[in-house]
C-alpha cells in the first residue's frame, strides 16, 4: 500500500483524501482480520500489519470506541476477545426497531396518499408561508 500511497498523492484530486483513505481501509481490514475469530494475540496481529503492539492496541481501542469491533482487549496478555451477543436479544431489539420504522413509513405512505388525494398543496412565498388546496384557498400558517 505504501507504493501506491506516492502515485496517489500525485493526484491533484485524490491526494487530499489519501490519508483519510488509508486510514478507512486498515479498519476495515482490522475488522475483517478479527471477525471470524474469539480471540486473536495482539502480537501476531501486529506482525501481520506491519506495526507495534502498543500502535495496534491503540487503533483497536478506536475501532471499539466507535462501535466498529464488539471486543474487549487484555493489555496484560495482549489479547483481543470478541463479546458475546445474545443473538435472541439482539434479533428480538432488531425486529422491534424494524417494526417501528415500517410504522413510519407506512404512515408517511398514507399522509401523502390522503394530501394527494385532496389536492393540498403547501407553497412558502418569501413574505408569508401560505397553505393552499386545490381551490385556492390561502391559510396563512403561524
Amino acid at each position: 500500500m505504501d507504493q501506491m500511497k506516492d502515485y496517489l498523492m500525485l493526484d491533484m484530486y485524490i491526494s487530499p483524501h489519501v490519508d483519510t483513505l488509508y486510514a478507512w481501509i486498515r479498519q476495515r481490514a482490522l475488522r475483517q482480520y478479527f471477525s471470524p475469530y474469539k480471540s486473536a494475540d495482539l502480537r501476531k496481529m501486529s506482525a501481520a500489519f506491519n506495526t507495534t503492539t502498543a500502535a495496534l492496541e491503540e487503533e483497536l481501542i478506536q475501532l471499539i470506541l466507535d462501535g466498529q469491533i464488539q471486543a474487549r482487549i487484555d493489555s496484560q496478555n495482549k489479547i483481543l476477545y470478541a463479546k458475546d451477543v445474545d443473538q435472541r436479544s439482539f434479533t428480538f431489539e432488531k425486529s422491534l426497531k424494524m417494526g417501528k420504522e415500517y410504522q413510519q413509513r407506512t404512515k408517511s405512505v398514507i399522509l401523502r396518499s390522503l394530501l394527494l388525494k385532496y389536492n393540498i398543496s403547501v407553497r412558502q412565498t418569501i413574505n408569508q408561508p401560505l397553505v393552499q388546496s386545490s381551490d385556492q384557498q390561502s391559510i396563512a400558517c403561524k
